[in-house]
């Protein structure tokens, strides 16, 4: 089971990327908004321009596994929010050691604006 839920509805999307704090890392771009309570959302967001299917769907798989690594008290650092990640074209050739990198630094760096 995840540490953090998954955002789903596209009008959520839109309001962390329109309402939060934008980072910006070699492999991908974070949104982040602070909520008052509950646990983490995270949605990760693959354009076509990075390629078919199967290559978005690979790299939305290793995103997941570099949150699932993050050790407890990185997820633990900040109140709870909602985090956008956009994947950059870039992060279809990147090692997973730049993906995990890129995704513990977004977790850690992109404070969350009050919502």
């Amino acid at each position: 089971m995840r540490w953090y839920a998954s955002l789903r509805r596209p009008a959520d999307f839109a309001r962390v990327r329109r309402r939060g704090r934008r980072g910006a890392f070699e492999t991908l771009s974070a949104f982040a908004l602070e909520r008052r309570s509950g646990a983490w959302r995270v949605g990760i967001t693959v354009a076509g321009t990075v390629g078919g299917a199967v290559v978005r769907n690979l790299i939305r798989r290793r995103v997941q596994g570099a949150l699932d690594a993050l050790p407890p008290e990185r997820r633990q650092e900040a109140r709870a929010r909602d985090l956008v990640l956009v994947l950059r074209p870039c992060a279809a050739q990147a090692p997973y050691s730049a993906l995990e990198r890129d995704v513990a630094a977004a977790v850690a760096a992109v404070p969350g604006k009050p919502a």
